[in-house]
């Protein structure tokens, strides 16, 4: 049932958005002669490393985007900005979800060399299952953007590892625990309440 909700959602939501990602594209080749689209590696189920591609938000190389938020050190172009607190420089990922490498919901997809970070016993339950573009941490967990606001290089590296990270974990495992069709619906909804109200913010 996970994985039929998983395809129809994301197929759906490809059409309604189709006529958004051109214009995105149209925008994003305005601002910049850059590629619109980053290339970079996400970890899936049992560890197996998947190529993703989003919009671009940075003045970056599009194979460069392996760090906290994208890009380390990086002109966040304004675009990339509101592309990036919306979360709509994700949506390329839904191609993902039709594919089978992540779910619309589940743990945190993540770079590889956070998850190699992974406690050993935590790791084997977080990577059981299929990672998610939308996470029971990015509804519950708000303090993250405080904690790594106005950090750069290094501070911004260690302050993800020793203090997002673990919490982001905790939430992982919790998902893994109680995981259900419902507690999914009830994600994703409130997932997309927080991105149009940043969007909002934005205007």
């Amino acid at each position: 049932m996970k994985r039929f909700l998983d395809v129809v959602l994301s197929l759906l939501a490809l059409v309604l958005i189709a006529p958004f990602c051109v214009l995105i594209i149209l925008i994003l080749r305005i601002e910049s002669a850059a590629p619109v689209l980053t290339r970079s590696h996400r970890v899936g189920k049992h560890g197996r490393m998947v190529k993703v591609w989003e919009f671009r938000t940075a003045l970056a190389e599009p194979d460069a985007m392996e760090t906290v938020g994208g890009c380390h050190g990086e002109e966040v172009t304004r675009v990339g900005a509101i592309l990036r607190r919306s979360g709509i420089s994700r949506w390329p990922l839904l191609l993902n979800v039709i594919r089978g490498d992540f779910s619309l919901v589940g743990p945190r997809v993540e770079l590889p060399r956070y998850v190699g970070c992974y406690p050993t016993e935590i790791r084997k339950i977080v990577l059981s299952i299929r990672p998610g573009l939308f996470d029971l941490s990015s509804v519950s967990f708000r303090q993250e953007a405080q904690l790594l606001a106005n950090l750069t290089g290094d501070e911004l590296e260690e302050a993800y590892v020793e203090k997002i990270l673990p919490v982001r974990l905790e939430y992982a495992q919790s998902y893994v625990n109680q995981q259900g069709i419902w507690l999914d619906l009830r994600i994703l909804a409130l997932s997309l309440l927080r991105a149009f109200s940043a969007s909002s913010d934005h205007k």
